[in-house]
Order: structure tokens, then C-alpha cells, then sequence
């Protein structure tokens, strides 16, 4: 059980700053950030980690740590089994800045299923005129249902959804697609464990395949000199012709003159754009008078956040485990274990 010191170490040191700005709103937390200047074994309640690993070799400098708490529900860089070994309390916390992504992510994907964009065009200019419609009263059992017939609707139910890059953000968006009853694959350099795998529901494909058989495909990598137009006119043709494309990391990542192309003479169905190679995005880009594209000035950060507003809500979560209430989410159970 925790000691009355309730000393928590916080091992990514970016969180340096944030943890001396937040000392004061957790006077019963004594936070220590990073493992540098650590003497022998430290006698700590609980550990928080965002990226640093959490081995076997961690846990033996601790001194009866209780709470192994993860930032973000990605933990491929702490070694379960030996957390669970232990009988610690292993848990996640959420990361506001991945989950407000994630829900653009699904937003984006949500839209372009219900052609969302052309769907309010058309009732806000009353082009039900141009099908020979009149308005009638309606009543539960009349009703004008689907009054535009627009071909390219349809449910996300079924669909398969194709992940480029399975970092958090990739996880969250992972989880509320299973939500919706989208099968989940994955491309990324190195595959997820088997674990991570089945707790996102989601399976490992070569990027050509993910390509080809994806329903939607959604790019989640950062925008490094490797991932620089990465999707260019190869890999588009590869899409099929009813897949949507869907960009929420960075601009740079797609070809955007191919990409173009391909919505014009549509050899991929749509896409479903945040962020672009110029930003703002030029008012005379060809994507602005496409019709069959979703653009959102890149909102993908929500209400926006910071290392304050994540670690507040680690140590938040913290403060209930060391209490000895549940986890909001619980990683101690393999999740192979869970499901039989």
C-alpha cells in the first residue's frame, strides 16, 4: 500500500516544469521528475510514464512502487508482464491532446460516410427543386426520406478502416472505429506487440495491402524526411475507387497535386482533409472547389493543450489509485486473459 509520503516519480523529464507549476494544486503528492540524480533505491508510491521505458530493470531501483500509471493507453514501452508480475496497479490515463485528433479523425470519417458537406449544400440552397419536389407537411409515417438521393452515402458499420502509423493518436481513433463496428488494420515500421494489438483491435498489414483493401484510410505518422510525400500518386492508385483518404497529422505527408488529381478524376471517392502543405490553405486551391472533400482548418488539437493540462490529469488519476479507488483504465488484466 502507498506510504503517508505519497511520493510520486514522474520519469519524462519534458514533464519537468509542468510538475513544479502543479506542486502546489497536489500538496499530498511529493513529485520527483526524472531518474538522474537517483542514489540507490528511491522509495516512490507511484510512477508515471508517457515514453520512458519501464523494465525489469526500472522496477529493481524502486523501492515498493504501487501505481504504475501510463500516459496515454499506448504502452508498448512498459514491459506488462513484469508490471503485473509484481501485483502493481497498472493503469492508463487518457491524453486529451491525442483524443481531440482522434475525434476529428472519426468526425471526418463520420462525414464523408453521410457525404455530409454536399448533404447541408443542398438542403441550405433547396435543390430538392431541380428533382421536381415540392415541400409537404411531414408526419412520423411521411416523410421525404432521403430526399436528395446522394449515391456515395453509406454506414461505416462494416467498413474497414487503415491506420499509416499506430502512435496514440492511431489508438484512440482505433478504438472508437471498433466502437462503430469498422474492422481495424495497421501499418507502421515496427508492429505493436500482440498485446496492444488486441487490446486496439487492430492487425498489422503491409502498407501496399492496407492501401488496397481499406474503406478509409487514415494517416496518423509525423512528417519526417522518411514520411515526406509518402502517399503520392502510386500509392493512391492503389486505394480503391470507393475509399476516402483521411489526414490528420501533417500536410507534407501527401502529395497534394496527386491527391488532387485523383479526387478530380476520382480514382479514390474522397478525402477528409485538416492539414495541408500550406497553411492557412490558399483561398485559390484546387481542393476548395472540389465537392468531393471535407476541409477543416486544422482543429485536429481540439480546445487545445500542454504538458500542464496532461500531467494534471496524471496526477489527478494518481491521487484516486493511491487512494485505492479503480482505475478508469484498468491495464492489469492481459487483455487476452479478459476476452478467454
Amino acid at each position: 500500500m502507498p506510504t503517508a509520503t505519497q511520493r510520486v516519480l514522474i520519469l519524462d523529464t519534458e514533464f519537468a516544469d509542468a510538475s513544479q507549476d502543479l506542486a502546489a494544486q497536489f500538496p499530498a503528492l511529493e513529485l520527483i521528475c526524472g531518474t538522474e540524480n537517483l542514489a540507490g533505491k528511491l522509495n516512490v508510491d507511484g510512477v508515471i510514464s508517457q515514453l520512458e521505458i519501464v523494465d525489469k530493470v526500472l522496477l529493481n531501483k524502486l523501492e515498493l512502487p504501487y501505481v504504475i500509471l501510463k500516459m496515454g493507453q499506448n504502452y508498448a514501452n512498459i514491459d506488462a508482464a513484469e508490471v503485473r508480475s509484481r501485483g502493481l496497479t497498472f493503469a492508463a490515463v487518457q491524453r486529451k491532446g491525442p483524443n481531440c485528433v482522434a475525434e476529428l479523425a472519426i468526425t471526418l470519417i463520420m462525414a464523408l460516410s453521410k457525404d455530409l458537406l454536399m448533404s447541408h449544400t443542398s438542403v441550405a440552397e433547396g435543390a430538392y427543386r431541380f428533382r421536381g419536389l415540392r415541400p409537404e407537411r411531414s408526419e412520423q409515417w411521411k416523410m421525404a426520406f432521403h430526399w436528395m438521393r446522394h449515391t456515395t452515402l453509406h454506414e461505416v458499420r462494416g467498413k474497414r478502416l487503415g491506420i499509416v502509423g499506430m502512435g496514440e493518436i492511431a489508438c484512440e481513433t482505433a478504438l472508437r472505429a471498433r466502437a462503430l463496428g469498422m474492422s481495424v488494420r495497421y501499418y507502421k515500421r515496427s508492429p505493436l506487440p500482440a498485446e496492444l494489438e488486441q487490446r486496439f483491435s487492430a492487425s498489422y498489414q503491409p502498407l501496399e495491402v492496407l492501401l488496397q483493401e481499406s474503406d478509409y484510410v487514415l494517416l496518423a505518422v509525423p512528417h519526417t524526411e522518411e514520411t515526406d510525400k509518402m502517399i503520392g500518386a502510386d500509392q493512391l492508385a492503389l486505394m480503391k475507387p470507393s475509399a476516402f483518404l483521411v489526414n490528420i497529422c501533417r500536410g507534407g505527408v501527401v502529395d497534394e497535386a496527386a491527391l488532387v488529381s485523383a479526387l478530380e478524376t476520382q480514382s479514390i471517392a474522397g478525402a477528409g482533409l485538416d492539414v495541408f502543405e500550406f497553411e492557412p490553405l490558399p483561398f485559390d486551391s484546387p481542393l476548395c472547389s472540389l465537392h468531393n472533400v471535407i476541409l477543416t482548418p486544422h482543429v485536429g488539437g481540439g480546445s487545445g493543450t500542454n504538458r500542464g493540462l496532461e500531467l494534471g490529469e496524471a496526477l489527478t488519476e494518481m491521487v484516486r489509485l493511491l487512494a485505492g479507488e479503480r482505475p478508469t483504465i484498468d491495464l492489469t488484466i492481459d487483455p487476452k486473459i479478459e476476452r478467454g
